[in-house]
């Protein structure tokens, strides 16, 4: 909103922003590359619903920019509710076109869905019987109440990468997993980083 006003702080409030995004992508940056053991990604919606999200607020920027062109040399010259609907007007038409786009352009630039789910018969035991991580094992909080408040036996084996072979197999807390029973999963739809 700040491009609603004069800009005389403007471009000190970009030069934080910018320091600001080169700290968070440092950071990220370290993040992924030495603490974070793998990344799967399943599903492209969560991707998609922040792009929609987004689409209003990028909608601002369209709507401040009919604000500031406002009695512009060779503009159009408004005041009272014609520029408020011009600006509202822009910011409409924005975030209609950023939604289409979502709709109708990006799918035709990916990859085509399968017409049947390769995963649909399956379940979480089925799955967790041969991945190891899940909810469960993969949330230490949930580990240690599993051991000192239900005081399940075995308890809930935490998951970390490389030491599969030290889990135990335990229905009750959601490890179902045993290295002697599982056979790697293969899919297309997982991606894993690794260091």
């Amino acid at each position: 909103l700040i491009f609603y006003f004069p800009g005389g702080y403007t471009w000190m409030l970009f030069l934080a922003m910018a320091v600001s995004h080169l700290w968070i992508y440092a950071f990220d940056h370290y993040r992924v590359l030495r603490s974070v053991p793998a990344c799967t990604f399943a599903a492209y919606d969560i991707e998609w619903w922040c792009q929609a999200m987004l689409a209003p607020i990028m909608g601002i920027i369209a709507s401040c920019l009919a604000f500031k062109g406002n009695c512009e040399p060779g503009m159009y010259c408004l005041t009272g509710f014609p520029l408020i609907a011009t600006c509202s007007f822009a910011w409409l038409m924005h975030t209609i076109f950023h939604t289409a786009c979502l709709i109708y352009l990006v799918p035709m630039c990916g990859k085509r869905l399968p017409d049947e789910d390769p995963a649909a018969h399956e379940t979480f035991t089925s799955l967790s019987q041969r991945v190891p991580c899940n909810w469960f094992t993969a949330n230490p909080i949930w580990c240690l109440r599993s051991k000192f408040k239900f005081k399940h036996a075995p308890a809930c084996s935490f998951y970390q990468l490389g030491k599969e072979r030290y889990m135990k197999y335990s229905p009750k807390t959601g490890c179902f997993f045993d290295e002697q029973d599982a056979s790697p999963i293969v899919s297309n739809m997982d991606v894993k980083f690794k260091n």
